[in-house]
């Protein structure tokens, strides 16, 4: 069974997006996952965040999946 969060709406700051994923993780049944697996998934979020709002005109949205073993993060931006 997966979960998946793809109507987290876009948050505006890179903190937003990291809290709005602590959000989420936190949200899943646990153990989930586990604590230093949530605390990459973070950084992952913040790096794509971070790349999306400087060089993808400004907005991207969120989306997170957790299947058994997988995680799944992706931000869509208005880049080509």
């Amino acid at each position: 069974m997966c979960v998946d969060a793809t109507a987290i709406r876009p948050a505006p700051t890179v903190a937003d997006a990291r809290e709005r994923t602590w959000s989420f993780l936190d949200s899943l049944q646990k153990p989930a996952v586990a604590p230093e697996a949530a605390g990459t998934v973070v950084l992952v979020v913040s790096e794509l965040v971070t790349n999306a709002l400087c060089y993808g005109g400004g907005t991207y949205t969120l989306r997170l999946s957790v299947c058994p073993d997988l995680i799944e993060v992706a931000v869509d931006d208005a880049s080509r």
